[in-house]
C-alpha cells in the first residue's frame, strides 16, 4: 500500500484504533519508498517484549521508570540538538536507527512502548516542545524526550513555558490538554511541511500536504496551501482545483479576493490549453 492509500485508510477507522508508530512509518514512505515497515514494527516489539520481562523480573521497580531507564539510560535515545531541522529527525525509521529525533517523533516512540506496557499515557502539544503525560501511581508527570526522559511536574512546565515566551506570554492549562493520534500525525506533518518549504522542496512537500489535506479536511488552509505549491511548480491544473475547492468552503476569508485572482488567471490560461 502506498503512503497516500494508507492514510485514505486511517480516515475509516476510530482514532484509537489507529497504530501510531506504524502510521508514523508511513509518513517516511515517501522519503524511503523501499522502507521495511513491518522490520520497524517488530524491532519495537521485541523491545516492548523485553520491557515486559523485565517488568515481571522487577516487580518493586515501576514501569514508568523501566521505560525510561531503558530508553533514555541504556539505548541512549535523545533530541538531535546538532541539526533539529534535519527532515529525517521526522521519520521514526530514522530516529530508531540513530537514536536522534526531534521533541515529537520521540514522543512518538515513547507513547508507543507506553501503552505496550499497559501505561496510560497521551501525547500533549506543549508549544514549542511536545511532551507526553503518564499517569502512573495517582500522580500526573510530563516526559521530555527531547532532553534524555527529564520528568517535569504542572509547575515545572510553568517555568518552561515562561523560559521558552521569556515570561512575555501567560500559561495556559490547555497547554497540556492531550492530543488525539490523529491530531499527532498532523503535528508531525506539519513540522516536515515547515522545513520542506524553507527548502524549498516542493515535490516533497506536495506529498507531505496531500496526507495533511487527508487528515485534516477541515483545514482548508491546507488545501489553499496546497494550490499555492501546485501553483509554484506550474501544475496549474491541480492548483486550479485546490484554489476552486478552497473558495467554495471559505469565500469569504480575508484571502479570498487573492485566491479568486489566482482562479481568473488559471482559468484564462486553461481555456487557452483547450
Amino acid at each position: 500500500m502506498d503512503s497516500k492509500a494508507y492514510f485514505e485508510r486511517l480516515n475509516e477507522i476510530p482514532d484509537q484504533e489507529i497504530n501510531l508508530a506504524e502510521a508514523a512509518l508511513y509518513i517516511a514512505a515517501d522519503e524511503y519508498p523501499n522502507i521495511d515497515i513491518p522490520s520497524y514494527l517488530e524491532q519495537l516489539k521485541m523491545w516492548s517484549s523485553m520491557l515486559r520481562r523485565e517488568s515481571a523480573r522487577k516487580r518493586a521497580e515501576s514501569r514508568f521508570d523501566l521505560l525510561n531507564r531503558m530508553l533514555f539510560e541504556k539505548m541512549h535515545f535523545t533530541g538531535n540538538l546538532d541539526n533539529y531541522y534535519d527532515p529525517r529527525n521526522s521519520f521514526l525509521n530514522d530516529v530508531i536507527d540513530s537514536r536522534k529525533g526531534i521533541p515529537i517523533s520521540l514522543c512518538v516512540l515513547y507513547l508507543d512502548l507506553a501503552w505496550s506496557l499497559g501505561l496510560r499515557a497521551t501525547g500533549i502539544g506543549f508549544p514549542g516542545r511536545f511532551l507526553v503525560r503518564v499517569e502512573e501511581q495517582d500522580k500526573i508527570l510530563y516526559v521530555d524526550c527531547f532532553y534524555q526522559g527529564r520528568i517535569l511536574s504542572v509547575e515545572d512546565c510553568v517555568e518552561f513555558w515562561n523560559d521558552l515566551s521569556d515570561g512575555e506570554m501567560e500559561f495556559q492549562h490547555s497547554f497540556l490538554s492531550s492530543l488525539g493520534k490523529r491530531q499527532i500525525l498532523v503535528r508531525m506533518l506539519h513540522n516536515l511541511k515547515g522545513i520542506y518549504l524553507e527548502k524549498k522542496s516542493f515535490k516533497k512537500l506536495i506529498h507531505v500536504m496531500d496526507k495533511l489535506v487527508i487528515l485534516a479536511p477541515d483545514l482548508y488552509e491546507e488545501i489553499r496551501d496546497r494550490g499555492i505549491i501546485h501553483y509554484q511548480m506550474q501544475a496549474f491544473r491541480p492548483a486550479l482545483q485546490d484554489f476552486e475547492t478552497y473558495l467554495s468552503t471559505n469565500s469569504e476569508g480575508e484571502d479570498a479576493d487573492m485566491i479568486r485572482q489566482y482562479v481568473e488567471v488559471l482559468r484564462e490560461y486553461s481555456s487557452h490549453l483547450n
